[in-house]
């Protein structure tokens, strides 16, 4: 069996920021990771999912993982009072 090419997530009430402020960080950078609320019945929920083309270079993960490092510590000095809602922290209709 391969792995799987996606992965999702979802952070805690605890986190400074929200997904949707995360995505929007992330999209400053020229990442496109959105966040998604959950059917009508968990709409409280918001995930993340990013989906891995096959031969995704080690470079490029490194830096997808240095933006998120550097998104979170930017929440981390600038926590977001309110946090970005659906329509205001993403352009991604599907």
């Amino acid at each position: 069996m391969s792995p799987s090419p996606f992965e999702d997530w979802y952070n805690g009430a605890e986190a400074p920021f929200g997904l949707y402020d995360l995505a929007d960080r992330l999209r400053i950078r020229g990442w496109q990771v959105p966040a998604y609320s959950m059917p009508p019945d968990r709409e409280d929920l918001v995930v993340q999912r990013i989906l891995v083309r096959n031969g995704v270079s080690r470079d490029l993960v490194a830096a997808l993982l240095e933006d998120f490092r550097r998104a979170i510590e930017y929440f981390e000095m600038h926590p977001a009072v309110t946090p970005l809602s659906a329509e205001e922290g993403t352009s991604y209709h599907h």
